[in-house]
């Protein structure tokens, strides 16, 4: 990052137990590692800190701050508004615990693209990923509002602010795996047998 760009913090979303996966899915094994560890190791490169936002006290083992959402029960909506009511950067590279693919090189292009609007988003065909994004500082108090009034949809709420939605693929050497989450122990089998 260069040194005079806005500063950059990272945030990982690590919600909680998965209905679908039985436990925190940034803990389950992938390749042999938990999985939220090659999110961490592809966003070190990119941020000037990165925070978990988690309310299990095992995410610690990383060496890195755990915070606790502010408000639960509500979503990465919740953990959106922790992220940005902790941050001490004007901008925060947020996405979640799931994305065993995801790239530094995919992060940069999408921070390099985000200084002049209150929310960046990537897009890849056709298709919003508000959980790989750079959120302002400035979001902060309609956050707060649209929260007030029970306003919980990613898609609703980051339409208040000034979005771009940035179309991935004119990234070079882009790779659409970077956005595969992995939502239950069926899709885990199904990714690491293609030996990705």
């Amino acid at each position: 990052m260069k040194n005079n760009s806005p500063s950059v913090n990272g945030y990982i979303l690590a919600g909680g137990k998965s209905s679908r996966m039985g436990e925190d899915k940034g803990l389950i094994l992938f390749n042999e590692k938990p999985m939220i560890t090659n999110v961490i190791e592809q966003l070190k490169p990119a941020v000037q800190k990165i925070i978990i936002v988690s309310n299990n006290k095992a995410y610690e083992q990383f060496g890195l701050e755990v915070i606790s959402d502010l408000i639960t029960d509500i979503g990465p909506a919740g953990g959106i508004l922790t992220a940005l009511s902790h941050s001490d950067a004007n901008y925060n590279f947020i996405c979640s615990c799931d994305m065993p693919f995801i790239k530094t090189e995919a992060i940069n292009f999408l921070i390099e693209h985000s200084f002049d609007f209150d929310i960046t988003v990537a897009v890849h065909q056709e298709k919003i990923q508000p959980l790989f994004g750079m959120y302002s500082i400035s979001c902060l108090p309609e956050w707060k509002n649209q929260i007030q009034k029970n306003n919980f949809k990613l898609q609703e709420l980051i339409s208040h602010f000034n979005l771009q939605k940035l179309e991935m693929k004119t990234m070079n050497s882009f790779d659409e795996a970077i956005f595969t989450n992995v939502n239950s122990k069926s899709e885990l089998q199904q990714i690491q047998q293609k030996g990705k």
